[in-house]
C-alpha cells in the first residue's frame, strides 16, 4: 500500500471531523499547565521545569481521557501496561486500529523506541509498497496510527502511520498540523479517489475478519 492510501485508512478511521476536537483539549492541557507552573511555587524548582514535558503529558492524557468518556471521541480505551512495569498508557480502540499518544521535540522526529510500540507498528505492513512480498504485507495484528504533539510548547500535532522500522524509514504518512488544519466535513471522497476508497474498505474488512479469526482461537 502506498503513503496516499495511508492517508486515506487514517481518514477512515479518525475522521476530519472527530479530529476537529482534539486541538481545543490539546490547547486546554498545555494552558492548564502553564497556570499550575504560574501558580505554584512548587513548580519553579529547576527540577520541575527541566521535566515539565512530563506534566504536560498527564495533562493530554487526561483531556484525552475526558473527550472519550464525553462521547466527543466515539471509541472505546484503556490504560495499558508498558512492557517493563513502570506505568500505563492511554490506548484509543478505533474501528480497524489502535492510537497512541506521544510527545515530540520536534513534528519530524519519531517517537523514542519503547516495546510496546514497536510491537504495534509491525502491523503497519500494509501501507509499505511490497510488490512480489505478499506475506510481509498481509493482515498481523490491528494497525497503529500515533498522536503526536510538542513538548514544552504546543507547536504542532499531528495523527500518523509509522514505518514497521521507524528509526531508518519514519513516517509512512501524518496528517498536516491539526492545529492549523481547516475542519470541512465531506461526504463523499474526490472520484478521482475512488479506487483507494475501495482498497481501504477492504483493507478495513480484512482487518476485522483477522480480529474475528482470533476470538474464535
Amino acid at each position: 500500500m502506498s503513503p496516499i492510501k495511508a492517508k486515506h485508512f487514517v481518514d477512515a478511521e479518525l475522521p476530519p471531523a472527530h479530529r476537529a476536537v482534539i486541538p481545543p483539549a490539546l490547547r486546554a492541557a498545555y494552558a492548564a499547565v502553564d497556570q499550575l507552573y504560574q501558580q505554584e511555587p512548587l513548580f519553579s524548582v529547576e527540577s520541575a521545569i527541566i521535566n515539565k514535558g512530563h506534566v504536560v503529558a498527564w495533562a493530554v492524557d487526561r483531556q484525552i481521557e475526558r473527550l472519550l468518556t464525553s462521547g466527543q471521541l466515539p471509541y472505546d480505551y484503556r490504560w495499558c501496561p508498558f512492557e517493563r512495569p513502570t506505568g500505563k498508557f492511554l490506548q484509543i480502540r478505533l474501528a480497524t486500529a489502535t492510537l497512541s499518544i506521544s510527545q515530540l521535540p520536534l513534528a519530524t522526529d519519531v517517537p523514542r523506541h519503547a516495546h510496546f510500540r514497536q510491537n504495534r507498528i509491525l502491523s503497519n505492513a500494509p501501507f509499505l509498497d511490497l510488490d512480489g512480498f505478499e506475506d510481509e504485507s498481509s493482515i498481523s495484528g490491528l494497525p497503529h496510527l500515533i498522536l503526536t504533539h510538542g513538548y514544552q510548547e504546543l507547536s504542532f500535532a499531528h495523527v500518523g502511520v509509522l514505518h514497521p522500522e521507524p528509526q531508518r524509514f519514519g513516517w509512512i504518512y501524518r496528517t498536516p498540523n491539526l492545529l492549523k488544519e481547516v475542519h470541512v466535513v465531506e461526504t463523499d471522497m474526490p472520484a478521482e479517489e475512488a479506487a483507494d476508497a475501495e482498497a481501504i474498505v477492504t483493507l478495513r474488512d480484512d482487518i476485522s475478519r483477522w480480529v474475528r479469526e482470533q476470538d474464535d482461537d
